[in-house]
């Protein structure tokens, strides 16, 4: 199958998490999702007033997620692996919120804590920026971690189909 055919077919499927996927396919399907997602982000950038370029970019990324997300459970599914793996990348973001949720709520939860919050963001945002962008850093560096296993597993060779 030639990578234009690859990407179509993968295209047409993009709401089926069930059946195969063979690596090629997946791959070209990937790398041309990647490119489609940079030039939209781009796109976004390019063309919004800079008040919407936020919620041009969720959209787009909202786009691609579920077809790209469904070649990767049908990819998981020919290495004979379960397809709730790709659903690894969430757990550290998940995580990450969990506890800038309930840290908020602790700190929120008396009127000493709010008005700690409230000074410590009139006067230092810059720190505040600072702490929230290395918990980002953390996150993306534990979402790395988390979802490597997954990303062997979707460039293994494809195990040979069982009749049954």
């Amino acid at each position: 199958m030639g990578p234009a055919a690859a990407v179509r077919t993968e295209l047409l499927r993009s709401f089926d998490l069930k059946g195969r996927t063979t690596r090629a396919a997946y791959l070209w399907f990937l790398s041309t999702s990647i490119l489609a997602l940079a030039a939209g982000i781009w796109a976004c950038h390019a063309l919004l007033p800079d008040d919407q370029v936020i919620r041009g970019v969720c959209a787009v990324i909202a786009l691609f997620y579920l077809p790209v997300t469904a070649a990767g459970v049908r990819r998981l599914h020919d290495v004979g692996a379960s397809g709730l793996l790709m659903l690894e990348p969430l757990k550290p973001g998940l995580g990450l919120g969990t506890a800038l949720w309930l840290l908020w709520l602790l700190a929120t939860g008396t009127l000493v804590g709010t008005t700690s919050v409230i000074l410590a963001t009139l006067f230092f945002p810059a720190v505040v920026v600072a702490l929230l962008g290395i918990a980002g850093l953390i996150a993306l560096i534990a979402t790395l971690i988390a979802f490597s296993h997954t990303m062997g597993l979707l460039l293994l060779p494809s195990l040979p189909e069982t009749k049954s």
